[in-house]
């Protein structure tokens, strides 16, 4: 509040809804009710506080329901589902992530968010938090179970991501009746030593991430009903998750040098470029492009499960792809990143070339990236029989080097790059 009494709000003009990407003004947003009566709600069933849009506030300039309680969550106008206020004051970006059921999604996303929590303050001055913490309640339980399991010795396996349940929001429109995909949202902001902290407002960005089941990229899946994948065609990005250990071609050539159940025993194998092209087939019909447009959005191709066959790229650990010279701000190295990302390019095309050639088809902007979510094999829990990883072993390589890609494409000045012949600086194991 001002010192004339007036509450000053830094809202920006139209915003997008996480949850149905539908754009509306700040002004047009709906509270939700407190009073413990004001219960039923025209979109969400009668369970549901209702929705309102306010005629009275009070001095914190929160919502006064019909009851006379003071109101402090929003929702959407369109589809009443609850939106942090971050969508009211902070630039979005758009993540899509995809893959094929049991190609390590899961676990990426978790090792991703962990990392990045650690990562992006330690060497970059910003800030990484959850923007709600029930639309990422999932993907908490992943990072707990992963990171801060009590018995650090327990294989755990992660659940997979489900195709109905608690990873999706239905809403009624009139007869009909839709299912959105539940986004997981955080905030980056420079911190107050970062050189953009006087834009902050200006350069900070609520990451939106959507993960879907591998099932929801079959043929006939996508209606209008069925939104779940309709985040596609607004994303800043898309990461989809290619698993070598799925491909017998490449498994024959770790044979004798792996001794990865994953590689060795698995029964699990994939067409994974037909999922690949449903995905573009569905951005293609939802963003209005014709089969032989080309994006300039990154498009990243994640090539999980690195510790069972970095045989074939060389080296068992990779170079973190950031550089500091003692307190100062770490430079990302643009170059290191493009270095590795064509030489992995090369040996995929080896094994998939089909994959590649339609990447590079559909984006002028292809990456190739080498991500290890657990560092470490899986190994059979003898209680249950189970594959799974020990917290304990848990190592990921890379996982933050994604999101650190989109945000040096999309947002320079969270993430300055390293410049070329630089020679003072340091690269972190």
């Amino acid at each position: 509040m001002t010192a004339n009494g007036w509450i000053h709000l830094n809202l920006r003009q139209s915003c997008r809804c996480p949850h149905c990407w539908k754009y509306f003004a700040p002004e047009d947003s709906c509270w939700i009710a407190a009073h413990h009566d004001l219960i039923g709600d025209v979109r969400l069933g009668d369970d549901a506080p209702l929705r309102f849009l306010p005629s009275r506030f009070d001095v914190d300039g929160k919502a006064i329901d019909s009851r006379g309680l003071a109101c402090s969550e929003i929702a959407c106008p369109n589809c009443h589902l609850q939106i942090p206020r971050a969508v009211l004051e902070i630039n979005p970006l758009f993540i899509s992530i995809a893959g094929t059921p049991s190609c390590g999604k899961s676990y990426f996303l978790a090792s991703m968010t962990w990392q990045l929590r650690r990562t992006l303050p330690q060497y970059f001055r910003l800030g990484f938090a959850d923007a709600d913490a029930v639309s990422n309640q999932i993907l908490n339980d992943y990072e707990e179970q992963q990171f801060f399991n009590a018995d650090q010795n327990k294989v755990i396996k992660l659940a997979k991501t489900d195709v109905h349940g608690d990873w999706y929001s239905q809403v009624q429109y009139e007869s009909q009746v839709v299912t959105y995909p539940k986004p997981f949202l955080f905030t980056v902001r420079p911190q107050r030593n970062h050189p953009a902290i006087k834009y902050d407002r200006r350069v900070a960005r609520m990451i939106c991430l959507y993960d879907n089941a591998g099932e929801s990229f079959q043929a006939g899946a996508d209606t209008v009903v069925n939104a779940v994948t309709r985040h596609l065609s607004v994303a800043d990005c898309w990461m989809f998750c290619f698993d070598p250990t799925q491909d017998p071609r490449l498994r024959a050539d770790c044979h004798g040098i792996s001794d990865d159940f994953q590689m060795v025993d698995a029964p699990v194998t994939a067409r994974q470029e037909t999922v690949f092209h449903e995905m573009v087939s569905r951005i293609r019909k939802h963003s209005h492009m014709t089969e032989t447009d080309r994006t300039d959005r990154p498009l990243i191709i994640l090539c999980t499960k690195y510790d069972a066959w970095w045989h074939l790229f060389g080296k068992q650990r990779i170079t973190n792809p950031w550089s500091s010279n003692g307190d100062r701000l770490a430079t990302f190295d643009w170059q290191f990143v493009r270095k590795a990302s064509n030489k992995l390019r090369d040996l995929i095309n080896r094994y998939s070339p089909e994959l590649v050639s339609n990447a590079e088809a559909f984006s002028n902007n292809c990456y190739f990236l080498p991500i290890s979510a657990t560092g470490v094999a899986p190994e059979r829990d003898p209680e249950t029989g189970n594959f799974g990883i020990r917290p304990a072993n848990m190592n990921p390589m890379w996982c933050d080097v994604p999101l650190l890609v989109v945000m040096a494409e999309r947002t320079k000045a969270l993430l300055p790059k390293l410049k070329k012949n630089s020679n003072s600086e340091k690269r972190h194991e």
